[in-house]
Order: C-alpha cells, then structure tokens, then sequence
C-alpha cells in the first residue's frame, strides 16, 4: 500500500499524512513515512519531538553517504543502482506507534532532473521504497511531485490531493492530476480540509467533478488543528477525538475499504 500525499502549500497535507500514517500504524500496518517536501514539517505532524528532528540529516544532505553509494569515480562517473535496501533500518526515525520517519530533502542544484549523485540516490531509494518493500508506505509530496519519475510512479497506489475551498488549491488539485496521470498513477483523489460550511463542500465538489477527480470526504476546519500546531504537537496526541482526527479516521477507513479491501 503506497500513498502520497500532495497539495497547494498550507492545505493541510502534512497533518493529513501524519495522522493517516499513524491510524494505519495503529491498525497493524508496518508503515514508512516519508518526508518530500522541503518544509520537512511531518516529524511534527507524526509526534516526533523536536530535539529528536532536529538532529535529523536530510538524506539528500548527507554528503558521506551519497558518495559511498553512488561510488562516483574518475572523471564524475555515477553509479544508477545504488545500495539502498538498508536505508529505512539505518536512518529510519521511529516515531509514535512504530512510525519510521525518512526525510528526503531536496536536490538545490541541477533541477529534479540534474544527472548528480544527489539525484541518482533519492530515485534509486524512491524506487526501493515504493515498488521493492512491502511495508504501507505514506509520503508527503510537494505538488510538482518532484521526487517520482516514471519508473518510481507505477508504485503509487493512491495520489491523494488534499484541498481547501479556494481557488488556488482546486488548480493545484487539477495540476497535480495532470502530472499523475502524466506519470502513470491511475488512481487520484481529493480529500477537502479547512470545511466551514455547505458551501465549501459544493465548491470543491463542482471543481473536482469538472476535472474527474473523486472527493473521498472532507473534514472540519477545526482548532485543535491551530493549537496543536502552536504547541509543537501531533493533531492525533494533542485532541485524539477532535473533529479533524474524526474525519482522518473515517477518510482511512475509505481508503481501506475502496483501494486496498484484502487489506
């Protein structure tokens, strides 16, 4: 089960995917969270405390493992194929309820499709992650989805958009599906966060239907979503019953039930 998570800055997409990945944990699920998006805010989003994130390398910084993997030679020659079967075990962060955190982080030089050693690791891992481990796997994605190529796609079981009532983030939500089906993703689909009213819900709906994309539930603009993020806190250990965490839970229970039912 390989789920990214993707949305307009500020949509709420971070707090959707750590509390997804930890309700899916707390169902059994041996779950892979992965960080990339260069605001690297899903530590937070997953409980991880602060003096434990902080120290966290991102993998694309990490300059002496980089260069022992991709075995960069004479006259700058790369190496495509990477070890990276043991990355999750060497550098997973573990974080509430079994999480296992991994934070990509960027490649600042080249573009995403620069042939550096930065970029030869981060797709060898994306592509061990999401088609030669079993585990579930949750990402947090920027909305270009930089990080997954064509090969790395076919593994991506659900493209979940995350969406506010606004205009800004319904063209994003219609980006994104462009790029996923660009890609090979076959299955995409909103979630609406930030509902105020009825009129909310019918503003995404109306989008989403005039560009083919399902939206699986919405959830509440709720507080508790502010004040745990003032805190420093997870949503799901800061008000494990606030509304917000009501409608993750149910959004998981659709994904569940919809895309993976011998799960």
């Amino acid at each position: 089960m390989k789920i990214a998570v993707a949305g307009k800055g500020g949509v709420g997409k971070t707090t959707v995917a750590g509390t997804l990945a930890r309700l899916l944990a707390r169902d059994g699920f041996n779950v892979v969270a992965i960080d990339a998006d260069p605001s690297l805010n899903l530590a937070s989003a997953l409980g991880i405390p602060r003096e434990v994130s902080e120290r966290i390398t991102p993998l694309a910084e990490n300059v002496e493992l980089i260069r022992s993997r991709v075995q960069v030679g004479f006259g700058g020659v790369i190496s495509f194929t990477p070890r990276v079967d043991d990355i999750v075990e060497r550098f997973g962060v573990e974080g509430p309820d079994g999480v296992k955190l991994l934070v990509m982080g960027t490649v600042r030089s080249g573009g995403s499709g620069c042939l550096c050693p930065e970029n030869a690791f981060l797709r060898a891992l994306m592509s061990h992650l999401l088609l030669g481990r079993r585990d579930v796997v949750v990402m947090d994605m920027v909305a270009g989805l930089e990080h997954l190529g064509r090969g790395t796609a076919r593994g991506v079981d659900l493209m979940l958009c995350v969406v506010e009532p606004s205009v800004k983030a319904l063209e994003t939500a219609r980006r994104v599906l462009e790029l996923s089906r660009d890609i090979g993703v076959r299955n995409v689909a909103a979630v609406g966060n930030k509902i105020l009213s009825e009129s909310d819900v019918g503003l995404i709906e109306e989008a989403l239907r005039e560009v083919g994309m399902d939206l699986l539930t919405t959830i509440p603009f709720d507080k508790a979503v502010i004040e745990a993020d003032r805190l420093g806190r997870a949503l799901l250990d800061h008000a494990p019953e606030s509304p917000a965490v009501r409608s993750i839970r149910r959004l998981k229970d659709t994904i569940l039930a919809r895309y993976f039912p011998q799960g």
